[in-house]
């Protein structure tokens, strides 16, 4: 092979490794990260559907979430919360992004701390219902006492931790809770955005507290 014909191979051959990593990367990092739309449209639109049940079909409602650049789930569930909201009321939406400073906590159903929903309820007295896509907040005895009369709180949130304190103080009407009892409800393979739903989620409420597991 003459020199130039050895440059032309060594020239295609770096190509070739090139695309090949960029398929790997593609692949094994970008394609297998895709989430189940279905559910999570879903659990946007059940997030919906209780707030709804709690105020009249015209209110304020303030939206409590964070950046969505890394959080595809997060966005799925907020674009579906917003036109299902929509379509079920007159609603008025005011949203708050919080800003989490890159810290790890904070992600769907998770971050929200009771220093800073206190904060919100000040400033939007006259809010009719507040919901949040990032947790339901441990308060403290004095976060509590300057809460004062709580206004109505849906949370989606990943553990039930905090519920059983937030209900007995009324601080919080309906949690959508990453699920906790099993067997879930609904076939083993499921197939519709409602199967997805139970098999993954459960909604909380005061009536349903007694099925949160006490902390060991």
């Amino acid at each position: 092979m003459t020199p130039k014909g050895k440059q032309i191979a060594v020239g295609a051959l770096s190509i070739l490794a090139i695309l090949g990593s960029a398929a790997w990367i593609y692949f094994g990092q970008f394609k297998s990260a895709k989430h189940n739309v279905a559910l999570h449209q879903r659990v946007g639109e059940v997030m919906a559907e209780q707030t709804a049940k709690l105020v009249a079909h015209k209110a304020r409602v303030v939206l409590i979430t964070i950046p969505t650049g890394g959080e595809p789930e997060l966005k799925t569930q907020l674009d579906s919360f917003r036109r299902a909201l929509k379509k079920l009321g007159d609603y008025e939406l005011k949203e708050y992004e919080l800003d989490t400073k890159d810290q790890p906590k904070y992600g769907v159903g998770t971050g929200l701390s009771g220093r800073r929903y206190v904060r919100m309820v000040k400033k939007n007295e006259k809010a009719d219902v507040f919901v949040s896509f990032v947790g339901a907040p441990g308060l403290k005895d004095e976060e509590l006492a300057e809460l004062g009369k709580p206004p109505k709180f849906v949370a989606e949130t990943r553990t039930p931790d905090h519920l059983p304190k937030l209900f007995d103080k009324q601080v919080i009407s309906v949690a959508v809770v990453s699920r906790f009892v099993f067997p879930a409800p609904g076939p083993q393979e499921p197939k519709t955005a409602q199967e997805w739903f139970d098999k993954r989620y459960q909604i909380i409420a005061a009536d349903s507290i007694s099925t949160i597991p006490k902390p060991e």
